[in-house]
């Protein structure tokens, strides 16, 4: 009877536990590479009953990423952490979204899969997502491949650094990449995404007089986009411009940077213009019955 009732009580602990959080993890693609970030959103439903409470200065890492090889071999887990306190409501669903450092999540290659553990801190416990996998490759830079100097100003100044730019093909599309790396040794600094591209316009590529990157390349069909990267391997800017007949945006480099001449300014955010309505019948004026007569 004891053991019977002790079997009880350790079946309803464990429904419990289950029941704390029901977790999904997602990636925004599956195929990166080397270095490049890995961006997951992670969806929790708080199940327990009560509002949890996680994140906050010199709190536990709330969330953790398992790495595991084809093999079976795991990687070291990738720990997440937060300044500020994060609330998940009892009974409500959060999405987080999180990047997870390139250079420390795809610096091999291969296929992998991917789980969130995300903690519990009333329990002390993680619970597991569903699992996702996601493919490493590489590139050799087939684009551009040039030295520079990080000028001051900027972390690491003087030292000889790389900008590269790949052409990478992706399922059915192509996708061009930055990357940033150390000239002696090569070591990977960043590496990011700049947008699909379209090769029935050749890229134009160059570095300035401040030593910024500027990659001016067809997105889609009549849309330019015109990206600078800094010495520090962030995105200075993005600018799109639309392609009007017989008026093609071009680089051009200049003795202050560069700039971009032809095309027009596009915001791809921007919601569309409203179209014209034609007013309804019932709405228009009401026409005169009678002609006024004309004076002599």
């Amino acid at each position: 009877m004891n053991r019977l009732l002790l079997m009880l009580i350790l079946c309803l602990c464990c429904g419990q536990a289950r029941a704390q959080y029901v977790t999904n993890l997602t990636l925004l693609k599956n195929q990166f590479i080397t270095g490049e970030p890995v961006v997951a959103v992670v969806t929790v439903t708080n199940r327990s009953g009560a509002d949890v409470i996680v994140g906050g200065h010199g709190s536990r890492d709330w969330l953790q990423f398992e790495i595991t090889e084809t093999n079976g071999r795991r990687l070291s887990p990738v720990a997440i952490g937060s300044e500020e306190t994060i609330t998940m409501k009892a009974g409500g669903t959060t999405k987080h979204k999180v990047e997870i450092s390139g250079g420390y999540s795809t610096a091999d290659l291969g296929t992998f899969s991917m789980v969130a553990n995300v903690l519990h801190p009333i329990s002390g416990q993680y619970y597991t997502s569903n699992k996702v996998r996601m493919t490493i490759t590489d590139s050799k830079p087939n684009m551009f491949d040039q030295p520079f100097g990080v000028p001051q100003g900027f972390p690491n100044a003087g030292r000889a650094r790389r900008y590269q730019v790949i052409l990478f093909r992706e399922l059915d599309d192509l996708q061009l990449y930055c990357r940033i790396t150390d000239d002696r040794s090569g070591a990977y600094i960043a590496t990011f995404l700049l947008g699909p591209a379209m090769m029935a316009v050749q890229p134009q590529i160059s570095i300035d007089v401040h030593n910024k990157l500027h990659i001016l390349f067809l997105a889609q069909p009549h849309i330019f986009c015109h990206a600078v990267v800094n010495p520090d391997g962030k995105i200075h800017q993005r600018t799109y411009y639309r392609d009007p007949e017989g008026d093609r945006p071009s680089l051009v480099m200049t003795s202050s940077g560069a700039k971009v001449i032809g095309g027009v300014t596009f915001d791809p955010g921007a919601p569309p213009p409203k179209k014209k309505t034609l007013r309804k019948a019932s709405e228009r004026p009401e026409v005169l019955s009678t002609v006024p007569k004309m004076n002599n």
